[in-house]
């Protein structure tokens, strides 16, 4: 939590400067924590590296490579090579100080000899199985001038069918090359987000506010892009026989229709959800789902805007026994005002 809390305070004085370069490589180190049977964790750390490319004005992909030496919290070895495609998405563009949303999705090579596996201590005969990762949190891209970027971010992580279910920080310094990036993007906007949650069906219910991000891009060809990451302490009311106050970082981009009266903007939204759930516990892993609802960005001056929203949020839980929830999201945040070009 410590590392993405210092990334939500970067995301809030981040600006723009120097352009960015097309392409960019370098290695990548970082700290993963995983929970032990104790109900503690245990810090782990990792170095590969990176080769991305921008994609487009507000996006880069490429191809990542980390190697975990040690994951094992005993005598009992626990070792992973994790291969993926990486994707970011910046919000005000890849310039300057940037905010970036990152996803990770790619193949894990684990070793993994727990003696959760084995009634007999360490599973000495464990062979190295495929399985799939995925990664998704927050991040802060610093240019350098304009041959090299610093990046920091924080993210879940987990790797399905494994112990390996974890908050991670990664920090990556690149060198960037290729010519300077032209870009036609529309400045987004970026802010704090709070917000409140009620039940409507299932089991999980709020047990304190919402804190969070969020980002908004107007797209010149009708409509908005929009995420939003929030921290999110949970109660389950129900069926729960462990860690029954877990919490979650809940990852929602989406689309937005809007319409543009003088006063601001007014939206429909809908899109998909990833909760990650890093606590040991009935829900531990990864959820998906989906949110939709309806907001309205009001403008406050010239620079200000003011935001409010109401949305349900579906969730698929991993607790075998109780799989769905919906909860209704009601919220508002405060950011630079959105610009947007009107249509002829």
């Amino acid at each position: 939590m410590r590392t993405l809390t210092i990334v939500l305070l970067a995301l809030a004085v981040a600006g723009n400067a120097a352009a960015q370069r097309r392409a960019r490589i370098g290695p990548t180190v970082s700290s993963m924590s995983l929970e032990n049977g104790s109900g503690g964790s245990n810090s782990f750390t990792s170095f590969g590296g990176s080769l991305v490319f921008l994609s487009s004005d507000d996006g880069e992909v490429g191809v990542g490579v980390s190697r975990y030496g040690d994951l094992s919290n005993n005598s009992c070895v626990r070792q992973m090579t994790f291969i993926s495609l990486e994707s970011n998405y910046y919000p005000i563009g890849a310039k300057g100080v940037a905010p970036y949303a990152s996803t990770e999705v790619g193949l894990a090579r684990v070793l993994d000899q727990d003696p959760l596996l084995s009634l007999l201590g360490c599973n000495t005969s464990a062979q190295t199985s495929n399985e799939l990762g995925l990664g998704f949190g927050l991040g802060v891209r610093i240019n350098l001038g304009n041959q090299a970027a610093a990046l920091v971010e924080g993210r879940f992580f987990q790797v399905p069918n494994s112990a390996i279910k974890a908050l991670e920080g990664r920090a990556n310094v690149s060198f960037a090359f290729g010519s300077p990036a032209n870009t036609k993007l529309l400045n987004g906007t970026l802010g704090p987000a709070v917000g409140v949650l009620a039940p409507l069906s299932g089991a999980l219910e709020g047990r304190g506010p919402t804190f969070g991000v969020r980002f908004r891009r107007d797209q010149k060809k009708g409509g908005s892009l929009g995420l939003q990451i929030d921290y999110a302490p949970l109660t389950v009311k129900t069926g729960c026989t462990g860690n029954c106050r877990p919490y979650a970082i809940l990852f929602a981009p989406g689309y937005e229709p809007s319409l543009h009266p003088a006063w601001g903007r007014f939206y429909a939204e809908v899109g998909l959800l990833l909760a990650g759930f890093p606590q040991i516990g009935g829900d531990r892993g990864v959820a998906q789902g989906a949110h939709g609802g309806l907001g309205a960005d009001i403008f406050s001056g010239r620079t200000l805007m003011t935001n409010v929203n109401a949305r349900v949020l579906w969730l698929q839980r991993n607790d075998p026994n109780n799989h769905n929830a919906f909860v209704l999201q009601v919220g508002g945040s405060l950011s630079p005002r959105l610009e947007h070009v009107q249509s002829h």
